[in-house]
């Protein structure tokens, strides 16, 4: 399948701002490298406040024309509600919010963010947004378990204190978002195929797996109490934004079908080799530096203009990556002017 955004956007057409990250930092400069591309908040992050999730603003500007998208919604923390206010941002003016996957620190703040959303608005996700996630993270060095290991031995395993890391995630619940949705007059679009929200930008649909290796281990599915499936992470969406002259914007909720599959689905999807920013959460906190080190050449050999790797990102892939010209850190308020 392939989705035709060759009619693209005007380069400086495009602004992205981060409305909520794992970070708040007043005195993060701006990098003059960049020329005005990457905007840090600088003293004004000291109106901001931070959680562990992540929300997005996209702004495109055609004419007189404005589109505005909304990825993601942040934690149940809600600061994203207190942050737009201070970068004098209102829901109102949102055509779309598009949720990267069902995990509560995209979707945390729906319940005060949905009533604010204008009629009509769509809520772009997929089915598979509704899932039971798990998270079951071994003890450093020891191997990640398979889904039937943990069907048949979980209990033991608890009892022999194996994970560093257990819990089992809040689930999206459809109930409460097809409320809101009534409630307020907006729209619910649930598919699997990507969307062309505009004139130069798509939603990804399912990301195709091209290798599965990349794919964020320790995670499950869970089919009843006591039953894991394997996670391949079918509810992720990413958004792919074609610059004139530039290439594509690649924008990543959590990467966890890996960032190196995401870029690769984003360019087989559009036609469009060439990358120009790559922008989200990446997922490398667990990972080694061995396999960061994949993904960082993989984006060295692209050569983007930028590169921003935050929330679930990890400090490890942003050292590794310092060393390319494209790197920045992506803060709370954190502005990019494409």
């Amino acid at each position: 399948m392939s989705v035709d955004i060759s009619d693209g956007i005007e380069s400086g057409n495009l602004i992205i701002r981060i409305l909520t990250t794992n970070s708040v930092i007043s005195t993060l400069l701006t990098d003059e490298k960049f020329r005005g591309k990457v905007i840090q908040p600088q003293t004004n992050g000291s109106k901001l406040i931070a959680e562990h999730g992540l929300a997005m603003s996209i702004e495109i500007t055609e004419g007189d024309s404005k589109k505005m998208f909304l990825l993601d919604a942040g934690g149940p923390k809600n600061t994203v509600i207190q942050n737009a206010q201070a970068m004098g941002i209102n829901f109102n003016e949102y055509d779309k919010l598009i949720l990267s996957h069902g995990h509560v620190d995209h979707y945390g703040g729906f319940l005060k963010v949905l009533p604010q959303l204008k009629e009509g608005c769509e809520i772009i996700l997929t089915p598979n947004s509704y899932n039971q996630h798990a998270i079951y993270v071994p003890k450093s060095g020891q191997p990640h378990y398979t889904p039937e290991e943990l069907t048949e031995n979980l209990r033991e395993l608890q009892n022999q204190n194996a994970f560093s890391f257990s819990f089992k995630l809040p689930p999206l619940k459809k109930s409460i978002i097809e409320n809101l949705a009534n409630q307020h007059n907006l729209k619910i679009v649930e598919t699997t195929e990507p969307i062309k929200l505009t004139n130069g930008i798509i939603t990804s649909g399912e990301i195709e797996l091209f290798d599965e290796n990349e794919v964020t281990k320790g995670m499950y599915l869970m089919k009843s109490r006591k039953e894991f499936s394997k996670n391949t992470f079918r509810d992720e969406i990413s958004i792919y934004i074609n610059v004139k002259n530039k290439g594509l914007v690649v924008i990543t909720g959590c990467g966890h079908t890996g960032i190196i599959n995401t870029i690769k689905h984003g360019q087989k999807l559009t036609g469009i080799d060439k990358i120009y920013a790559v922008i989200g959460g990446f997922h490398k906190e667990w990972e080694s530096s061995q396999d960061i080190e994949v993904s960082v050449k993989f984006i060295e050999d692209l050569n983007p203009e930028i590169t921003c790797g935050m929330h679930c990102t990890g400090f490890e892939f942003n050292k590794i990556m310092s060393r390319h010209p494209s790197h920045t850190l992506g803060i709370t308020g954190t502005e990019f002017h494409l």
